[in-house]
């Protein structure tokens, strides 16, 4: 009698620890997640890795530090040196093998060999976003993120793309396929920190959701929105087109943290959120 309710509480238990297990390991890959605790003297600390500064989170009065996993990271044990205010302590992580797919796309050939005037104007955009990278907005995030167009998914994350036969970086959003002029929201609460009409993004929204976490829309067929701009969840910020290196109308979308790329899936499917609600 007492081995069988032992034996029923320890499965119990198990039910209960198997999933947060579970959910950390999906996270913890090229493009994901990893989630360290830190002291409450960190979390008002600023902390950076090789000078870039990096996202904490504070859930149930414990506290987070988020590290966005570069994609071209290497597999297996990692160990990071962080710095705050004070002092370096370092941060350990097995980073998992994950599988991307391949995916073969024909495009105009000025976006494949651009000529010189479209060199410079290229140059002079890719200055400007990177100004915007840099950029810290020192404001709560919220995790808990939703799609910001319904429609299909015709993008992955991580995707070898193969552009005119010829490969280019990798996919470092996702797709997804709506009609021209279907609405945008925002995913989750943020500031506007640049918009634009780009010779290889088309018209875009950068948003800023706090402390590095960043969102970026492009291929827009309009713009609603404005620099410096706050904007809360849910709030419509463009218009889904098919402006710049596009094939038809659809939102890319692209997440970055600590200035990686990551998954804005993990965002939106709730992982992060089922993490901190199974945290104890």
């Amino acid at each position: 009698m007492y081995i069988r309710r032992f034996i029923l509480f320890f499965c119990l238990i198990i039910s209960l620890i198997a999933p947060l297990i579970l959910f950390a390991n999906e996270l913890i890959v090229k493009g994901g997640i990893s989630i360290h605790e830190i002291s409450e003297k960190q979390f008002y600390r600023d902390l950076s890795h090789d000078g870039v500064k990096l996202a904490t989170y504070n859930h149930n009065n414990k506290y987070y530090l988020l590290y966005g996993i570069p994609y071209h990271s290497q597999i297996g044990r990692t160990s990071l040196q962080i710095k705050d205010d004070l002092e370096y302590f370092d941060i350990k992580f097995d980073i998992k093998k994950k599988d991307f797919k391949t995916q073969y796309i024909q495009v105009a050939k000025k976006y494949i060999t651009p000529d010189k005037n479209d060199f410079e104007r290229i140059k002079k955009e890719r200055l400007k976003k990177l100004k915007a990278k840099s950029f810290w907005y020192e404001n709560n995030i919220d995790l808990n993120f939703v799609l910001p167009v319904k429609g299909v998914l015709t993008g992955e994350f991580g995707t070898r793309r193969f552009y005119n036969n010829k490969e280019g970086r990798f996919h470092n959003g996702i797709d997804i396929a709506a009609k021209k002029g279907t609405l945008i929201s925002a995913p989750s609460a943020g500031k506007v920190i640049l918009t634009g009409d780009y010779y290889y993004n088309g018209k875009f929204v950068y948003l800023d959701h706090g402390k590095g976490l960043k969102s970026i829309f492009i291929h827009l067929d309009k713009i609603l929105v404005k620099h410096g701009q706050l904007i809360k969840k849910g709030d419509f910020i463009g218009k889904v087109g098919s402006t710049g290196v596009s094939t038809g109308p659809h939102l890319h979308w692209s997440v970055t943290l600590n200035n990686a790329y990551i998954n804005p899936l993990i965002l939106t499917d709730k992982a992060l959120i089922r993490h901190f609600s199974l945290e104890r």
